[in-house]
């Protein structure tokens, strides 16, 4: 294998940076313009091509539409980004956005609960056996009061057995996107985690999908997503 030098960050990949944390934290908001390609340039010290190039980069994020001829406008993220930029959204201010995390808390808790469900109507043994071990490894590291960070790990780990057990290739696309999220701001949900509320729940969801039970592992896992879930709140987070 042929490796390539170590590059430093593209000067378009740090403009097109820094123009997404200005959208994102609202200091340009929908409908609004972008400075010129003249202005940007002067503004950031970079050359014409650098700043079209980042442009380009955000309109793939669906952040701006481009109009040759015309002002670059910011778009609204909630209707034209995907979920790439969800990571970017929590906190771009430094100040978390609490609804924002509540609202992938939802999101999780749903998916939990029907992914469970659907793993348990195709068990597999061999498959069910590696989602039995993710489950003891959480429950042995919760009783020894291992860390936050780590509980999430294995929580998590637990989480991508499961959506893989389903064979459903959409939701493995959705499992991704909810690792990048977790890997950029995995400490805003680590308060989930100081709580009692492993308590072996992940054991028997793994022993209802192992038999079958597709009711009883939708169950357990929804009751443990919807009790992370309310844990927290407003003062969960302090301002990054």
């Amino acid at each position: 294998m042929v490796f390539e030098p170590i590059r430093k960050m593209k000067v378009a990949e740090q403009v097109a940076s820094a123009l997404r944390r200005a959208i994102v934290s609202g200091h340009y908001r929908a409908g609004e313009g972008l400075p010129s390609e003249r202005a940007l340039a002067e503004a950031f010290a970079v050359n014409r091509s650098s700043v079209r190039e980042a442009l380009m980069r955000l309109e793939a994020w669906g952040l701006v539409e481009i109009r040759h001829g015309d002002t670059t406008r910011i778009r609204d993220v909630f209707r034209s980004a995907g979920l790439q930029l969800l990571p970017y959204l929590f906190a771009p201010d430094g100040k978390v956005n609490q609804s924002l995390v509540d609202d992938v808390l939802a999101i999780r808790g749903m998916f939990l609960g029907w992914t469970a469900a659907q793993a348990a109507r195709a068990p597999q043994a061999e498959a069910a056996q590696r989602l039995r071990t993710l489950a003891e490894a959480l429950d042995a590291a919760h009783r020894a009061g291992r860390p936050a960070p780590e509980l999430q790990r294995l929580d998590f780990d637990f989480f991508a057995q499961l959506v893989e057990m389903t064979g459903n290739r959409v939701l493995r696309l959705f499992a991704n996107a909810l690792r990048d999220v977790y890997a950029k701001n995995g400490e805003l949900f680590l308060y989930q985690y100081g709580t009692a509320l492993i308590d072996a729940v992940h054991q028997r969801a793994a022993v209802a999908i192992a038999v079958g039970d597709a009711a009883a592992a939708q169950a357990a896992m929804t009751a443990y997503a919807q009790a992370g879930a309310t844990i927290g709140g407003a003062d969960a987070h302090p301002a990054r």
